[in-house]
């Protein structure tokens, strides 16, 4: 993907502040792919968006690892997701390491068709995690979390953060209107895919931002000014084990996370958008979460 330089540090400028002073990585380092639960999807390039996590729970007495939720790296030690991931842990099931870097999940090395490769993916293990003090099991309100890395990720071009929208120009988007797309690995509209837990790769699909209005009418029921709906055409979808995966959109050539995959009423039916935790509505919370 080719960025001009003029908004690079456009952008660059705007949120330079804010980025300092809480020791975010700045955008031209975090949202940036170095190539041009998802249902309805296409297959992504291997180094195609390079902040993308997931996380691997194990449960006793199973020896496989288990690919329930994504998220996304925002710093080189933070990955930001959904509360109800993290939901119901316990001695007997519990998050054992986060993954970055992973494209096919049944493949030690990651190559394209013409032999580009990835660097192994990396495996880091949790420190810890904190859901938001408010989160509601039963209507999903506050549904984000943190998870801080062990140790400190080096940044590659298959290992990168995403940017926050934390400049008000970013800020302030009426994402009613934005186009967005959803990366993960979750369910498919072939069922399982290759893969026992969704599809084998990391997919993408487009989705257009819907009203919350309309998100009221479909679900009958509150949706907060907090959440944000997305998606409602037939065959697109975030699906299970999509949770926790971001919204993402392109600013002046910078990717960055407006939402976190929530819940929604099956996959990719016609008219009934997914629901997302709305990430602009918790920057302060994200921030005052985060210590070196």
């Amino acid at each position: 993907m080719k960025i001009k330089i003029a908004r690079v540090f456009v952008a660059l400028f705007i949120q330079l502040s804010w980025a300092v002073a809480f020791d975010f990585p700045e955008p031209g380092t975090c949202g940036l792919d170095a190539s041009d639960r998802i249902y309805g999807g296409n297959i992504t390039k291997p180094n195609s968006y390079p902040w993308t996590a997931i996380l691997v729970f194990k449960e006793r007495f199973n020896r496989h690892d288990l690919f329930h939720c994504g998220g996304n790296l925002i710093s080189d030690q933070y990955v930001l997701t959904a509360a109800h991931c993290l939901d119901g842990l316990s001695r007997r099931y519990s998050l054992n390491r986060i993954r970055l870097g992973e494209w096919d999940l049944l493949s030690e090395e990651d190559c394209d068709s013409v032999g580009n490769c990835n660097d192994p993916p990396l495996d880091i293990r949790v420190e810890s995690t904190v859901q938001h003090e408010e989160y509601d099991k039963y209507t999903l309100y506050n549904d984000i979390a943190l998870i801080k890395l062990k140790e400190k990720v080096n940044f590659t071009e298959f290992v990168l953060p995403i940017c926050l929208p934390i400049a008000e120009s970013v800020k302030d988007q009426n994402t009613d209107s934005m186009n967005f797309t959803a990366v993960g690995w979750g369910n498919t509209e072939h069922g399982n895919d290759t893969y026992e837990y969704g599809s084998r790769y990391k997919l993408h699909v487009e989705l257009a931002g819907a009203n919350l209005t309309h998100c009221d009418e479909v679900y009958e029921e509150d949706i907060v000014e907090t959440q944000m709906c997305a998606g409602a055409e037939e065959g697109k979808d975030t699906c299970q084990g999509d949770s926790g995966g971001g919204l993402i959109a392109q600013v002046d050539g910078i990717y960055y996370e407006y939402g976190i995959v929530s819940w929604g009423y099956g996959c990719g039916q016609q008219g009934v958008p997914g629901v997302y935790t709305r990430v602009t509505s918790y920057l302060d919370w994200i921030e005052s979460h985060m210590t070196d």
